[in-house]
Formats: C-alpha cells, sequence, structure tokens
C-alpha cells in the first residue's frame, strides 16, 4: 500500500503527537515510512516496516513503556523491603545516632543473608541506611532464581538503597554461579558488588580468578589474573586490566586488556584505541 504526500505528512504529525517520545519519524522511500531514534534505526533491514505496525505502533509502545515500569518499580521494591538484624546483644551509640550489635550477628533481607561478629546501622550523608558489617570474617549470600552469589571479607559495608555492597580486607573472596550453574571465583583486595545491575568490580594486586564450566566434564578449569576486575553478569562478560593473564590447560594469554566471553567461550586480548602493549600467547598444541 502506497501513500500519497499528503496522507504521509498526516500520517508523519499524528504519530508525533500520539507518541510524544524521544522517537522520530523519517521517511522511507516514497509512501514508506520508518520509526526509529535520531542515531540509529530500529529497522536495520532494507524492508520498511508496515503501515499496520506503524498504526499499532503507539499501542506497542505503550506495553513497552509499561513493561519497562514494572521492572523498574520491582527494582526499586527490592531496595525497601524490610532488613530483618538478630544478634546477642544491641546497644544505641547517641554520639553517632546508631545501633551496634554484637555477638553472632545475622542480617537478612529479601534473597539476601549476611553474617557477622559486630554490625553498625546509620545513615549516611543523604540520610540513607548505611550497615558496616566487621567480622572474622563476614560471610554473606544472595539466592536468586536464576543465579546466586556468595563472599567473605573482614569489613563488608551495604548501602541499602543503592543496593550496593562494598568488600574489603583480607580474606576477600567473592563466588558467582550462572543460571546454567557455571561457577566463577575471584580472590581481591577490594570488590563492589552493585546488585541493581548485577555488576562486579574487584581491585587487586593481583585478582587471581577461577572459572569452571558445569558441563565441561573433565575439561580444566579457566584461571586468570590482574590487577583489576570487571565482571557483567548478565553479558557473562569479564573484563581484566593491568598485567592480565588468563590460561586454560597450558594455553596462555598475556597482555595488558583481557576480556572473557563467557556465552562463546572466546578471549579477546588488546584492542584499545592507545593499546601499546603486546599480545603474547603460549598455545598447548599437544597434551602430553
Amino acid at each position: 500500500m502506497s501513500l500519497n504526500k499528503t496522507s504521509k505528512e498526516a500520517l508523519i504529525e499524528s504519530l508525533r503527537a500520539s507518541i510524544r517520545t524521544p522517537f522520530q519519524v523519517f521517511p522511507w522511500g516514497e509512501g514508506q515510512l520508518s520509526i526509529g531514534y535520531s542515531w540509529f534505526s530500529l529497522f536495520p533491514s532494507p524492508k520498511p516496516p508496515s503501515l499496520r505496525f506503524i498504526q499499532n505502533f503507539p499501542k506497542l509502545l505503550s506495553i513497552l513503556l509499561s513493561l519497562m515500569l514494572f521492572a523498574s518499580t520491582q527494582l526499586e521494591a527490592e531496595t525497601k523491603l524490610p532488613v530483618n538484624i538478630s544478634a546477642d546483644s544491641v546497644e544505641h551509640d547517641d554520639s553517632t545516632a546508631s545501633l551496634l550489635y554484637s555477638g553472632n550477628v545475622k542480617l537478612i533481607q529479601g534473597e539476601i543473608s549476611l553474617f557477622c561478629d559486630q554490625l553498625r546501622l546509620s545513615r549516611d550523608k543523604e540520610e540513607n541506611s548505611l550497615i558496616t558489617a566487621t567480622g572474622d570474617p563476614v560471610t554473606f549470600q544472595r539466592s536468586g532464581i536464576d543465579a546466586s552469589s556468595k563472599g567473605k571479607a573482614s569489613v563488608v559495608t551495604y548501602h541499602v538503597k543503592q543496593r550496593l555492597l562494598q568488600l574489603k580486607g583480607e580474606p576477600l573472596q567473592f563466588q558467582h554461579q550462572d543460571q546454567q550453574g557455571n561457577h566463577t571465583r575471584g580472590d581481591a583486595l577490594t570488590a563492589d558488588y552493585d546488585m541493581l545491575n548485577e555488576h562486579l568490580k574487584m581491585r587487586g594486586a593481583p585478582i587471581h580468578i577461577k572459572h569452571t564450566k558445569k558441563s565441561s566434564g573433565k575439561e580444566p578449569p579457566l584461571t586468570g589474573k590482574a590487577r583489576n576486575l570487571d565482571y557483567d553478569f548478565k553479558q557473562e562478560q569479564l573484563v581484566m586490566t593491568g598485567d592480565a593473564q588468563i590460561e586454560q590447560d597450558g594455553s596462555k594469554v598475556t597482555n595488558d586488556r583481557i576480556i572473557f566471553d563467557m556465552k562463546q567461550m572466546t578471549v579477546i586480548a588488546g584492542r584499545k584505541a592507545n593499546a601499546s602493549e603486546r599480545v603474547h600467547t603460549t598455545i598447548r598444541l599437544e597434551k602430553e
């Protein structure tokens, strides 16, 4: 079906009036339209969308926005879950306006559990709840439907509103198991675990990691080390920087920056605009 110039202009104005979003409407040849963001098209295929799709787009967009709002509401609801704390004793510190829990302290908030020797409940500069736990060590775990995480450190700071766990002090260890059952473990000096964005940052000199696939059978685990590590749980990707090294079954790659894609089980070394480090590899071609 084709549109004349007057009908096309009327449809464009109607879409702009009804959508009222950052979307823009672009001409796509005579009698055809494309709807997309100003910096890229939502329809990379040469085949344009049908008029029926365009007419239904406001309804589809409304459904999409509703789903996005639901997801946002769910994340916000998690931050407002009650925090349950039990301990052998508790006292109020007037000087810092805080509560100090001591002895076999246990904290539970939704899917998060934390165990420590001593815990202080206070507020930060923005008046948000702040929890500081100390122990030998402090341990925590987060058990979700698709994945789980656990770790330990001598000090754990929990920013409740931001759903951020900050770990520091030896022994610091973090473990994550994805929905496929693959297991990744890391040791570092400090770690920031962003539970809202499912992202982990570890810093140390060096950080040691070990990745084991559940379905690998007798395949040896992949090990590595670096000064910095960024772990995106959603993308299943590890970015290692600073004297990075990754090794499996005698084969080794070293570079200042290494990306490990856990989905594809691929390693990319280098690829920085200002990279001056050469990639060094040791490949074991024949097994002994």
